[in-house]
């Protein structure tokens, strides 16, 4: 479960990203976070994957106070957080098979459970014939599939996904959302969604929480659905 309570962010540069935000996202949701450039979205993940921390209020995660967490223990706590960005971000030397496995490696898991974890990781993002391949031989698509694998490879029981499909073609991004819909459905997992594009969003209908200025100006669970 993700709760915000009364939760605020101000940067040094006088911008109040966040302002006394109350939030609650229930385990299993697939949550779309929308708004203009400005508005919070980004904040909003770095108060949930513990990279900021709020100014007032709480923000708890899985019975966790993120604001409380000691430095030492936030990759601890980041392990049941998987991340996926617009940019990719994988290791451009390991192949495919290797990126997914080094989320796992980090974390100290045994090789025998890395190998069964990879397995079933690259037949559930439909890369098992990519194994090999490297990043730059990839699909833009693809190499998105690589990133949600390495990001569910640990099991997390939430995923951030930060613009999924910002830099895919309208097909690929349908294809991005239909994945993530089949983890959230067949894993149980808590997917928030940040995103602009407002065509998936009225495709692909989910719980929309919309910010502006650092307010939650609309959530669809309090009020039925808003076309964008």
């Amino acid at each position: 479960m993700i709760e915000l309570k009364d939760a605020s962010k101000a940067y040094p540069n006088g911008v109040h990203a966040l302002n006394h935000i109350d939030l609650r996202i229930d385990p299993g949701e697939f949550v779309y976070v929308i708004g203009p450039t400005g508005s919070g979205k980004s904040t909003l993940i770095k108060l949930l994957n513990g990279e900021e921390v709020a100014d007032s209020g709480t923000v708890t995660v899985n019975g966790t106070n993120v604001g409380a967490l000691k430095h030492r223990k936030v990759p601890k706590y980041r392990r049941n957080i998987g991340c996926i960005f617009q940019d990719y971000r994988l290791l451009p030397r390991l192949t495919v098979y290797e990126n997914i496995a080094f989320a796992l490696e980090v974390t100290g898991t045994p090789s025998k459970q890395i190998r069964q974890r990879v397995r079933e990781v690259l037949e559930l993002v439909d890369l098992k014939d990519k194994e090999r391949a490297y990043p730059d031989e990839l699909s833009g698509g693809q190499q998105q599939r690589v990133t949600i694998g390495r990001a569910i490879a640990n099991r997390p029981s939430i995923l951030i996904a930060d613009e999924p499909t910002g830099n895919l073609d309208p097909n690929m991004s349908l294809e991005i959302i239909e994945l993530l819909e089949k983890i959230n459905q067949t894993q149980g997992t808590t997917i928030v969604m940040v995103t602009h594009d407002r065509e998936l969003v009225d495709r692909f209908r989910k719980r929309t929480i919309m910010l502006d200025k650092g307010y939650i100006v609309h959530d669809s669970s309090k009020g039925g659905y808003k076309s964008l």
